[in-house]
């Protein structure tokens, strides 16, 4: 054990002396995520100006023959919908009276959606027949303003499809009245009342559903820039081990790893001190970028009950990792060009450049089948206040990628080394 410990020391001290290495393993993280944070807003929170949305409400409520009276005119009701308080942080409504007046606003300028409810938009939902008017919302927008469209559209889609739902339920119900003898326009009236007015609590929970944590614990805010930084503090540890496991193929062309090896030092003596090494390199680094973040930047990683075991995986992760690369080439400019292509494949990959933001879909699934995918994912139940219990399966997940990855490179040193 004092071998392995001797070995790990001398690497360690002389990764310190490395200037280069410092900047890249300390500095750029840091640098790029203060630039980062700061692009996006800084602060607390992650925030975007609210987006402007033009409105033309060209609904009325039917007047046919026999029409029931809707509780609240539906095209009133999205209005109400996009003037919720739970989304006045993103959206800042304006009501024009035609809609070729909302689509000027867009085109001039002044608003970067316009959402025109159309005439009959009501009497469409209302309309029991088996094939109601065909009637649409349009969505006319700025095609530079992404953000504040798609916030838009999910708001004006998840209202859409609880009408449906209403409408849907309100033929059954007339159905059923049908069916029981009872009041056909009392059943499709209490239906609607019902399901319409609760469109709006659905659509707004589209935008405002906060990610929870075991325990049912609430999920706190967090700042931008501690997003970022986790993600580049495992990218850059990825690179960090890399170049501390470099000084083995250092080594091999100066000739003093295979008279290393005639001694009576085990092999796996040395691939353990070089392992060591790397280890505690990326470890050190882990910490100080962590009290760096917190000094420099005031960002709450929180509990350490999850934060020591998120750095402790991080850096086997790493370590193995780059002993694994280094087993597979043999030369330093070889590990340079393959190494940066695996991790930012990595990267890319696992959602290192999006800091901890979660995403869905395929991309959520193309994220849990890396080890820092994983670990961004515990780094942002922590950073939402999460303990060691929210952080059990980013730790173990990660950590049988590492055992995985320091298995194969022992078994290739032992093959090269023979």
């Amino acid at each position: 054990m004092s071998r392995i410990f001797a070995i790990a020391w001398k690497d360690l001290r002389s990764t310190m002396r490395n200037g280069p290495a410092l900047a890249m393993m300390l500095a750029a993280p840091l640098a790029l995520s203060a630039l980062l944070g700061f692009a996006f807003g800084g602060g607390s929170n992650f925030s975007i100006s609210a987006a402007k949305v033009a409105v033309a409400n060209l609904d009325s409520v039917p007047v046919s023959s026999g029409a029931i009276a809707p509780p609240t005119p539906g095209g009133q009701t999205v209005v109400g919908i996009l003037r919720s308080p739970q989304l006045k942080d993103v959206l800042t409504v304006s009501e024009n009276p035609s809609a070729a007046a909302a689509r000027k606003a867009v085109d001039d300028g002044k608003a970067g959606v316009a959402v025109i409810i159309p005439e009959g938009f009501t009497a469409s939902v209302y309309d029991q027949s088996a094939s109601p008017p065909p009637t649409a919302v349009e969505l006319y927008q700025n095609p530079t303003q992404q953000i504040g469209g798609a916030i838009a559209q999910s708001v004006v889609d998840q209202a859409l499809l609880d009408f449906n739902g209403a409408r849907a339920t309100a033929v059954a119900a007339a159905a059923l009245a049908a069916a029981n003898g009872r009041s056909h326009d009392q059943a499709v009236q209490t239906a609607l009342k019902t399901f319409v007015s609760r469109s709006g609590a659905g659509a707004v929970a589209v935008v405002q559903r906060p990610p929870q944590l075991g325990g049912g614990k609430k999920s706190k805010d967090v700042g931008v820039t501690g997003l970022v930084l986790a993600g580049m503090m495992v990218f850059f540890m990825f690179f960090g081990a890399s170049n501390v496991a470099r000084t083995i193929l250092t080594e091999e062309r100066n000739g003093t790893l295979p008279r290393l090896f005639t001694t009576p030092t085990p092999r796996q003596v040395v691939l353990g001190g070089k392992f060591a090494s790397t280890f505690l390199t990326v470890l050190v680094q882990a910490v100080i970028l962590v009290v760096a973040g917190r000094l420099i930047f005031s960002i709450d990683w929180g509990s350490p009950n999850a934060v020591v075991p998120l750095i402790l995986a991080a850096a086997i992760v790493a370590s193995s990792l780059g002993l694994l690369v280094i087993s597979m080439v043999h030369t330093p400019a070889q590990a340079g060009a393959i190494g940066a292509g695996v991790y930012l494949i990595l990267a890319l990959a696992g959602g290192n450049f999006t800091g901890t933001a979660q995403t869905g879909t395929i991309y959520a699934t193309v994220q849990r089948l890396t080890p820092n995918g994983w670990l961004l994912v515990g780094w942002d139940r922590a950073l939402r206040g999460g303990g060691a219990a929210d952080v059990v399966w980013p730790i173990l997940i990660p950590l049988a990628f590492g055992v995985v990855f320091f298995a194969l490179a022992v078994w290739r040193f032992r093959r090269r080394f023979a």
